[in-house]
């Protein structure tokens, strides 16, 4: 598209270098340099006003009074469960304990279990083909998976402030919350059920060998749960509480400026 000059309106053809126009002699760097200055001011006056809302909102949704911090930390408590004993598979040749970092249990820990699970994912779906998705290695690997997908949820639920935080009453939070502990709930059945598949039973998981195999869910895994509920308490506290509106944060935010 040709450029013109801003005040006679002529087409500035690409020899027209200079600063003036041939027309009419006016400086086109310079024209009307007020106005243009005004709107300018106006302009970034509008996005720091958009950056101002962004951030107090964001501020006020994580931290904004003392029931968003408290759900804060009530958020990372579930973390704690993260560490505990889950279950806990027992046998002459190995033993196996969801326990993350084999704090309270022997044998294989959580973490060195990923290693082996890694690589041996597909011989473990094998063997939980062969028998029909509903003995001793499909249930303890369900119960594994389940529990995982319960940590996957908490953990999103606790960033959900942050992702959703335009929205300060939303009740994202604890519904993630129900599911992470509708996860956390099957997980811990899937172990208690494993107990008499795995009772005396002979079989692998990956490079673990398991002969008179015992099994149970430990204690671990019903206090991560409760610590699960806790979370979700606080969630529906925020999600029923007051929501400040976006001039009220501006004004406070506005006050603390002057004040400094």
């Amino acid at each position: 598209m040709a450029s013109k000059c801003p005040n006679c309106g002529k087409v500035l053809k690409f020899y027209n270098i200079k600063a003036e126009c041939p027309q009419c002699g006016v400086s086109i760097p310079n024209f009307n340099w007020e106005a243009r200055l005004e709107e300018d001011n106006r302009v970034a006056e509008e996005k720091f006003a958009a950056l101002y809302r962004t951030l107090n909102r964001l501020k006020f949704s994580v931290i904004g009074n003392r029931l968003r911090v408290a759900r804060l930390i009530m958020s990372l408590i579930p973390a704690v469960g993260f560490i505990l004993p889950w279950a806990t598979v027992v046998s002459q040749k190995s033993t196996l304990s969801f326990d993350l970092l084999g704090l309270f249990t022997d044998g294989e820990s959580t973490i060195s279990f990923f290693g082996i699970l890694f690589k041996n994912i597909g011989s473990v779906i094998s063997a939980m083909g062969a028998e029909g998705f509903s003995g001793p290695v499909s249930f303890i690997m369900l119960g594994f998976v389940f529990v995982l997908l319960s940590v996957v949820a908490i953990v999103v639920a606790f960033f959900l402030p942050f992702i959703r935080f335009k929205k300060s009453d939303t009740n994202a939070g604890w519904i993630v919350d129900i599911v992470s502990i509708l996860f956390a709930g099957t997980g811990a059945v899937m172990f208690i059920l494993s107990a008499s598949e795995v009772s005396g039973a002979e079989f692998t998981i990956g490079t673990l060998e398991f002969a008179d195999a015992s099994s149970k869910a430990l204690w671990g895994v019903f206090v991560y749960i409760l610590l699960l509920a806790v979370a979700m308490v606080g969630n529906i506290l925020v999600s029923k509480s007051f929501v400040e509106t976006d001039e009220a944060l501006e004004k406070v935010r506005a006050e603390k400026v002057r004040l400094k």
